[in-house]
């Protein structure tokens, strides 16, 4: 995987060793605590996912290697988002589920990062890496289940998120789930947000 840098201090890669992965799962436990996503803690911090055999988790690290920021992608059937939405999901996204279903596709989840670094916008560049990973790995679409709110700032910095369900509660909060095509990510930042074109491509 390529590494991606934003100005200062922060970068980004796949976690590779166990001690990273356990950092990656541990800040998402915390973050989601602090939050209100969860109620409690988990037994050693850890938010049970039964599909974690497929996943691999990017990471974002500061200057002394400390994780501060994650997301993880889940490559492959089946999709946690499309089980929990099942009775949701709208009929006219039907056609583009079916077409996400038998192509390559992966699912986007646990995305945190740490409340100190909010002002990093460490999101812009945990989303870019999630990208980029995807063109590495020949992946055709990501099922994505997210916060509304976050969702909407997604948006606005130019990534296409097909909704393919009603915004219900999620983990704490109202959520959308959706469909992002990978090969048109580029061209719809380029026409919405000129600035986050040119730091993705």
């Amino acid at each position: 995987m390529k590494q991606v840098s934003l100005p200062g201090t922060i970068t980004y890669e796949v976690a590779m060793t166990k001690e990273m992965i356990l950092a990656a799962k541990h800040l998402c436990h915390d973050v989601y605590l602090q939050s209100g996503y969860i109620d409690f803690s988990f037994p050693d911090r850890i938010i049970p996912y039964q599909y974690d055999a497929s996943s691999l988790y990017i990471v974002a690290l500061n200057s002394v290697n400390e994780v501060v920021g994650t997301v993880r992608l889940t490559i492959g059937y089946p999709f946690t988002t499309l089980n929990v939405w099942e009775d949701k999901l709208y009929p006219a996204s039907q056609g583009l589920i079916d077409e996400a279903l038998t192509a390559n596709s992966f699912e986007i989840g646990a995305l945190a990062v740490k409340k100190e670094y909010a002002a990093y916008k460490i999101s812009w560049g945990l989303y870019k890496a999630v990208y980029l990973n995807a063109l590495a790995l020949n992946l055709d679409y990501g099922i994505i289940s997210m916060d509304q709110r976050a969702m909407r700032a997604m948006e606005m910095l130019g990534w296409y998120v097909e909704k393919i369900g009603e915004p219900m509660d999620y983990f704490g909060s109202l959520t959308v789930p959706g469909i992002m095509p990978v090969r048109q990510q580029l061209a719809a930042i380029a026409s919405r947000n000129n600035n986050y074109h040119q730091y993705l491509a």
